[in-house]
């Protein structure tokens, strides 16, 4: 069985008709990010791509910050998933799961491998209602510079916790077989890894990776 693969800081509609074309399962739009990264959306902008994502692909903004402010950004743009990605609490990410349960907008929440405590936080965000956990090896201060995650603690955290868990960092279609065999990731999150330069998807290596994962997992 193949992973579900969601393709991140995604900004152009033509990426958005691109990264459908081939088969990602979840585009995900980073969207008044609360950390000056080049793939930060305004609102208007990110409206406008998730109305052209279409089928049976998902759309996820990415975002963090007051849980006003997450929320405004949910009645606005109504994703599939949510992603909180800064330094959000266990009791704004309680206020956000409360306020949008029975909405159908499900929320991720990123930890990354200097989180203190780091099973027993995520179990922690796993009570509280939320989708699924994103391991992430970048750091909010330093999105897209981050080298590949540690597969071991990622393992680890799998088993400390029933919700799903999406591995992030560091994947491009060379050593996607590979993190696969060895994390048994079933969700896997890519952004520069595919790209060209920020904000700008490459087409050939999105269908590098999707050969890969066909032809490797198999």
């Amino acid at each position: 069985m193949l992973p579900t693969v969601k393709i991140c800081g995604i900004m152009r509609t033509e990426d958005v008709a691109m990264c459908l074309r081939h088969g990602t399962d979840i585009l995900g739009f980073v969207v008044d990010y609360p950390q000056p990264v080049p793939w930060n959306l305004s609102v208007a902008s990110a409206k406008e791509l998730l109305l052209a994502v279409s089928g049976r692909a998902k759309t996820c903004i990415v975002t963090g910050g007051p849980p006003d402010k997450v929320l405004a950004l949910s009645r606005v743009l109504q994703p599939n998933y949510i992603q909180l990605h800064a330094g959000e609490t266990l009791a704004d990410v309680q206020h956000i799961v409360g306020e949008l349960s029975g909405s159908g907008i499900k929320i991720i929440k990123a930890i990354f491998p200097d989180t203190p405590n780091l099973e027993r936080t995520a179990a922690n965000f796993c009570a509280l209602g939320i989708h699924a956990l994103l391991f992430d090896a970048r750091t909010p201060a330093n999105a897209g510079n981050g080298g590949a995650a540690d597969i071991s603690l990622f393992r680890k955290l799998q088993l400390a916790v029933s919700t799903p868990v999406i591995l992030a960092g560091g994947i491009n279609p060379e050593n996607i077989a590979d993190i696969i065999l060895m994390s048994k990731a079933r969700i896997i999150d890519l952004m520069t890894g595919v790209e060209r330069c920020p904000g700008v998807k490459d087409e050939s290596k999105i269908v590098a990776l999707f050969q890969a994962l066909q032809t490797e997992i198999h």
